[in-house]
C-alpha cells in the first residue's frame, strides 16, 4: 500500500509539473497493477481531459465516480467534463448529485445552474441560482443570471425585481443594467431608457445595448435621442440592419427625410431583399409606388406594404384597386387596427358608410392615432335602448369633427336619453342651447354620473347611418342672437360679403395637401363687387404679414375670441369660402352658403366626384382636377363668384 501511495504521489508531482508523458506512463502502470484504484482513475482522467482526449477521460472519471460515489470532487470534475463534451444534461445530473453531498457549496450550485440552463431545464436552473444566492447572498452574478433567465422565459416582473437587487449589489454590472432596461421596456416602464443609458456607459463597446437604448427612446417618443443612440450603435457595427431600420424610422418622425432616405438606401445596399426596408423607403420619397411594389414582390403578404399601396391608390382615386388591397391586408391580419382603420377611410370615401363605420372603430388601436381613448368605465353606446338613461357624448379629434357630428346629439335625446356633452372649452358657447342636450361641459370639468358613453364620431355607427339617411337638416347650430346683431351692424354695407379661410391645423398629417394658402386665393380677391373678411385663425394667419391684400379685404382675426364669435360673423355673411377645416363645418352647420376648396384626394367625408355634400345642403365643392392644382380650383371658384356677383346685381 505504501508503494501505491508513493507511486500516486510521484505521478501527481509529474502531472502538476507538466511532465504529462511520464505521469501518464506511471498512472498506466498503477492501473495495470490495481485496475480499480479510484484516485488513479480520477487523476488519469483529468490528465486525459487536459490533453483533449475527452471520451477516454469520461470513461476513466465515470469508473472513479462509480467506485467512490460519495466524493463531490469526483462528480464535479465529471460534470465539467460532460459540459466540455457538449452534454449539459449529464453535467447537470452530476452537479446535482455533488450538491446533494455538499449542500452549502455555492461553487457547486452556480455551475449546476449554468449546466441546467444550457440543457433547457429552466426550473432547475432558477432553483440553483436561488440556492447560490441563499448560500452567498452578497454574490451579484447568480442574481444577474437568474434575472436574465426569467426575462427570457417571459416572467418580466420577476426579472425586474431580481435584476434591481443585482444592480444594488453591483452598480457597475453593465450586463445587469442592460437586461434590467430591456425588461423595464417590456413593461413600458418610463425608467427603461435611464437603465439602458447606464448600461451603455458601462459597456462602451456593446452595439446591442445602444440598439436597445435607441429602441426604448423611440418607443418613449424621444426621436432625436433615439437617433443619437442608434448612430452610436452603427459606429460600432456599421452593418447592423436593425439599427439602420430604426434610425430611419426615428429620423422620419423628426422630419429628417434626407437622412431617412440615406439610411434606408444604406440598409437596402446591405440587404436588397429587406421588404421592411423598401416599405419604410416608400414613406419617405416621391417614388413610393415603386418601393411598395418592390416590397410586395419580395414579400407578397407584407401587411404594411399592402396597406401602404392601398392608401397610395386611394390618394390617386383608384378606389376599387385600393379596396381590394385593403381587404387582403385585413384578411392577412384581422386583428390589426391599422389595417382596418386604413380600410375604413377608403370605404367611407367610396360612400360605403356601413362598412366604413365598422372599420372606423379600430381607430383607438392605431399606435399613431392623434386622439387616445378616454378609458371611461361606462359601456360604449352602439344603438341600444337608452330611454331613461344618462349618456355622455364626448369630443374627439378636431374641432371640425365635433361640429360635424354634434348633429347627432338631439337624435340621441329623441331616443329618451338624458344627454350630457363634453367638448373643448372654445366650443362651449357655440354648443350651449343645442336641442336635447341637458348640459355642456368643458373637457376636464368634473362630470356627474352617467350610464353610457359615446365619442361623437361613433354616433353614425350607432345610428346605422347610410348616405341616404345622413341627418342633414340645417341649421342645427345657431349663432348667439346678440352677437349676430352686433356683427350685422358691424358688417353692413354694399357688396357681396364673403368670409375667407385658407389654412387648417398644420399639426394635421395631411394639412399641406388640403390647405391652399392665401396666395392661391389671389384670383378670388380680384373679383369686383365683393367685400372679403378674413376668418383665418392660427398659424395660417401669418401669411397676411407677407402678402399685400386689396382694399376690399378686412382681417377679423383680432376680434374673434371663440367659435361663437365666428358663428355670429358667418350669420352676417352672404358666403363662406374655406379650405377643409373647422370653419367650413361651422358654416355648413349654420346653413350659411359654403364654398369648399378641396384637394385632389380629399378627406373621406367629402366623397368623390360630386359638387355637393350630403352632410351640408348649403355646400358647393370645388375640387382639384389633379394633385396640387390649386390654381384651377381658384380660377373655377373665382368665375363662379363673379357670376354670383353679376346675378346679385
Amino acid at each position: 500500500m505504501a508503494t501505491l501511495d508513493e507511486a500516486l504521489a510521484i505521478a501527481l508531482d509529474l502531472h502538476t509539473a507538466g511532465r504529462t508523458e511520464e505521469a501518464e506512463t506511471l498512472y498506466g502502470r498503477i492501473l495495470d497493477a490495481v485496475p480499480d484504484e479510484p484516485n488513479a482513475l480520477h487523476l488519469y482522467g483529468l490528465l486525459c481531459a487536459q490533453g483533449g482526449r475527452l471520451e477516454q477521460a469520461a470513461e476513466l472519471l465515470g469508473r472513479a465516480v462509480a467506485l467512490r460515489p460519495g466524493l463531490p470532487e469526483y462528480r464535479a470534475n465529471l460534470a465539467m467534463l460532460h459540459q466540455a463534451r457538449g452534454d449539459p444534461a449529464a453535467a447537470a445530473e452530476e452537479y446535482r448529485a455533488a450538491l446533494c453531498l455538499c449542500p452549502d457549496s455555492a461553487a457547486l450550485a452556480f455551475p449546476l445552474a449554468g449546466a441546467a440552463r444550457q440543457a433547457g431545464q429552466g426550473g432547475l436552473a432558477l432553483a440553483a441560482y436561488r440556492r447560490t444566492t441563499l448560500i452567498q447572498p452578497d454574490l451579484a452574478e447568480p442574481m444577474v443570471q437568474a434575472g436574465i433567465l426569467l426575462r427570457y422565459e417571459g416572467r418580466t416582473v420577476e426579472a425586474v425585481s431580481v435584476l434591481r437587487r443585482a444592480v444594488r449589489l453591483r452598480p457597475d454590472h453593465g450586463e445587469a443594467w442592460h437586461h434590467l432596461g430591456v425588461a423595464l421596456q417590456r413593461l413600458k416602464d418610463p425608467t427603461a431608457p435611464t437603465a439602458l443609458a447606464h448600461a451603455a456607459t458601462l459597456l462602451p463597446e456593446d452595439a446591442t445595448v445602444r440598439l436597445n437604448l435607441g429602441r426604448a427612446r423611440y418607443e418613449a417618443g424621444r426621436w432625436d435621442d433615439a437617433a443619437a443612440a442608434l448612430r452610436s450603435a452603427l459606429a460600432l457595427t456599421p452593418a447592423n440592419d436593425s439599427a439602420l431600420e430604426l434610425l430611419a424610422a426615428a429620423r422620419h418622425r423628426t422630419g429628417g427625410e434626407g437622412e431617412t432616405v440615406t439610411v434606408l438606401r444604406r440598409l437596402l445596399r446591405l440587404r436588397p431583399d429587406a421588404a421592411n426596408g423598401w416599405h419604410a423607403l416608400s414613406l419617405s420619397e416621391p417614388g413610393a409606388l415603386g418601393s411598395l411594389h418592390r416590397a410586395l414582390a419580395l414579400q407578397p403578404e407584407h401587411r404594411n406594404a399592402l396597406s401602404g399601396l392601398a392608401n397610395r391608390l386611394r390618394d390617386r382615386r383608384e378606389i376599387a384597386a385600393s379596396l381590394r388591397l385593403h381587404d387582403r391586408a385585413v384578411r392577412l391580419q384581422p386583428s390589426s387596427a391599422e389595417a382596418r382603420w386604413n380600410r375604413s377611410l377608403a370605404r367611407l370615401l367610396a360612400g360605403d358608410l356601413t362598412g366604413g363605420w365598422e372599420d372606423y372603430e379600430a381607430r383607438w388601436g392605431v399606435a399613431d392615432f392623434p386622439t387616445r381613448p378616454r378609458g371611461l368605465p361606462q359601456p360604449l353606446w352602439s344603438g341600444e335602448d337608452i330611454a331613461g338613461r344618462t349618456i355622455l357624448l364626448h369630443e374627439e379629434q378636431g374641432r371640425g369633427d365635433a361640429i360635424q357630428f354634434v348633429r347627432y346629439a338631439p337624435l340621441v335625446a329623441a331616443r329618451g336619453a338624458r344627454v350630457l356633452l363634453e367638448v373643448g372649452a372654445d366650443l362651449l358657447p357655440l354648443f350651449r342651447g343645442l336641442p336635447g342636450v341637458e348640459r355642456v361641459f368643458a373637457r376636464g370639468e368634473p362630470l356627474p354620473a352617467f350610464d353610457w358613453q359615446c365619442p361623437l364620431l361613433s354616433l353614425p355607427r350607432a345610428f346605422g347611418t347610410r348616405l341616404e339617411t345622413i341627418p342633414a337638416a340645417v341649421p342645427y347650430l345657431t349663432a348667439d342672437p346678440a352677437r349676430a346683431a352686433a356683427w350685422r351692424e358691424r358688417l353692413a354695407g354694399d357688396g357681396l360679403k364673403v368670409g375667407l379661410v385658407w389654412a387648417g391645423n398644420p399639426q394635421f398629417a395631411g394639412d399641406r395637401e388640403r390647405s391652399p394658402g392665401l396666395a392661391a386665393l389671389a384670383p378670388l380677391l380680384a373679383v369686383p363687387g365683393c367685400r372679403f373678411f378674413g376668418l383665418q385663425l392660427g398659424p395660417g394667419h401669418d401669411e397676411l404679414a407677407r402678402r399685400p391684400t386689396p382694399p376690399s379685404f378686412t382681417d377679423l382675426e383680432p376680434e374673434i375670441r371663440d367659435f361663437a364669435d365666428t358663428a355670429a360673423i358667418m350669420a352676417s355673411l352672404d358666403l363662406v369660402l374655406s379650405s377643409c377645416t373647422a370653419p367650413a363645418h361651422l358654416a355648413g352647420a349654420l346653413g350659411v352658403p359654403l364654398w369648399l376648396l378641396l384637394s385632389h384626394a380629399p378627406d373621406w367625408r367629402w366623397l368623390l366626384d360630386r359638387a355637393d355634400s350630403p352632410w351640408y345642403p348649403t355646400a358647393r365643392l370645388f375640387r382639384q382636377p389633379r394633385p396640387g392644382d390649386w390654381a384651377a380650383v381658384a380660377e373655377e371658384a373665382a368665375a363662379a363668384l363673379a357670376e354670383r356677383v353679376a346675378a346679385r346685381s
